[in-house]
């Protein structure tokens, strides 16, 4: 073969970057060579374009789904805050706390009227008190009385005793005079002196008995009095006494009110006071969670903000990787058969982790955050940027945008679920993705096998 026809075929290969001995054309070679090294750059380039597009978008993710989370815990603060201390920024009071306030000044209200029982409670104990010892030295000072009745009724004996001697006497006196009268009568002239003197003593004698018997009486009189206020004053002390014993209990019971009174004062005055501090509380609380809830509510939107630009690079990294995917139809970026398997491996990797992240969300009942979007998981970036060249693998090619799109759906099922909090609809969905999945998996898996081929 001639040297300018070897060179014709040595730039064919060279144009369709094959390998050949390009020994003799030192110019070819270095350019075959520099362009098989370039070939290798781009797939290392496009290689780790799909790594960083599939992580921009796994980080886009994780930011939405955090913010997220931020925008309820704002919302859940917000709205307990409301229900606690009412609305704000309106012309409603903040019902929970002017309760609570109300509740405050009703409390302190008791216990000034605790402390207003108390006071008259006491000055009642000191009213009974006096009472009782007023009561003390009546009973004494009628048992003094009852003596004194009994002493009276003592002396009222021995006057009777004394006025029924003088009446034995001058009734004997009047029987001396008579006899001395009838023995004058008998001395005649002798005797009449003597009958005037027996006469007047009988006369005397007479007017004793009379008074007497007239003090007889009155004694009796005096005595019937002095009984009927010597029972009077036995029945005073026994009232008087029946009636300390009352004021004693009354007293006692008093005393222990009082004691129970000032217990409960003393204890609605701590609470009061504790009142007063949980009241001061609530109102830092208050005030504490609205700034927390406008504090979240601002760095979620700070956080939608931020994303704005990974949202733009992940565009811009999805446009690049598609674009390297066009130029990989050219022959001097082709990807090679390992490097296109390792991408499809790496696929069936990232569905298997997808999929156990799916039964995760299940068994926990809990949302984690979970790419929906076939087109930005890692396998969609890669699917949707390259296109193979091998028929055999095209036509399973085709048929994986389908199954793929379906297979992701279920997440977003699984999602709906939880949220209704209908587990074992969510249980379901995950079986059903789980069988899917192995006829996507099993397709990726062909793939990897015609390419080893």
């Amino acid at each position: 073969m001639g040297i300018r026809k070897r060179k014709a075929v040595l730039m064919r290969a060279v144009s369709e970057l094959k390998a050949d001995d390009y020994s003799g054309v030192p110019e070819l070679n270095g350019m075959y060579q520099r362009l098989v090294n370039s070939r290798k750059q781009f797939a290392e380039i496009f290689e780790m374009n799909v790594k960083a597009v599939m992580q921009i978008s796994s980080l886009d993710l994780t930011m939405q789904h955090e913010t997220e989370k931020i925008v309820d815990i704002a919302n859940n603060v917000t709205r307990a805050t409301e229900t606690i201390f009412g609305v704000s920024d309106s012309g409603l009071d903040f019902n929970g706390n002017s309760q609570h306030e109300e509740l405050a000044n009703k409390i302190i209200q008791v216990s000034e009227k605790a402390e207003e029982v108390y006071n008259k409670i006491e000055t009642s104990q000191s009213d009974l008190t006096n009472i009782k010892e007023l009561s003390d030295e009546t009973i004494i000072g009628s048992r003094q009385m009852q003596k004194d009745m009994d002493n009276l009724l003592e002396v009222i004996d021995r006057m009777n005793e004394v006025i029924a001697g003088i009446d034995t006497i001058s009734l004997q006196t009047n029987l001396l005079a008579l006899n001395a009268a009838i023995e004058a009568a008998r001395a005649g002239e002798a005797g009449k002196g003597f009958a005037v003197v027996a006469n007047e003593i009988r006369e005397l004698a007479v007017e004793t008995q009379k008074m007497t018997a007239s003090m007889s009486e009155f004694v009796e009189e005096i005595k019937g009095a002095s009984q009927q206020s010597a029972s009077s004053a036995n029945g005073t002390i026994s009232n008087l006494e029946a009636m300390t014993e009352k004021i004693g209990n009354v007293w006692g019971l008093n005393d222990e009110n009082k004691k129970h009174v000032l217990q409960v004062s003393d204890s609605i005055s701590t609470i009061a006071a504790l009142s007063e501090e949980i009241s001061s509380s609530m109102t830092e609380m208050e005030n504490q969670l609205r700034e927390s809830a406008d504090f979240m509510t601002t760095v979620s939107q700070e956080l939608k903000i931020a994303t704005e630009p990974v949202v733009d690079i992940e565009k811009t990294l999805d446009s690049t990787v598609k674009q390297m995917g066009v130029m990989t139809k050219d022959a001097f970026f082709r990807l090679e058969n390992s490097e296109f398997a390792k991408q499809v491996s790496n696929a069936v990797t990232a569905h298997q982790t997808w999929l156990k992240n799916l039964e995760k969300m299940v068994r926990s009942r809990s949302i984690i955050p979970l790419q929906l979007d076939s087109s930005k998981c890692g396998f969609g970036h890669f699917y949707y940027a390259i296109t193979p060249q091998i028929p055999e693998i095209l036509s399973i090619w085709d048929g994986l945008a389908a199954k793929h799109q379906r297979f992701h759906k279920f997440g977003g099922e699984v999602i709906d679920a939880i949220n209704q909090q209908d587990f074992a609809r969510a249980e379901q969905i995950y079986w059903e993705a789980e069988v899917y999945s192995r006829e996507l998996i099993s397709d990726l898996q062909r793939i990897i096998q015609i390419l080893e081929e």
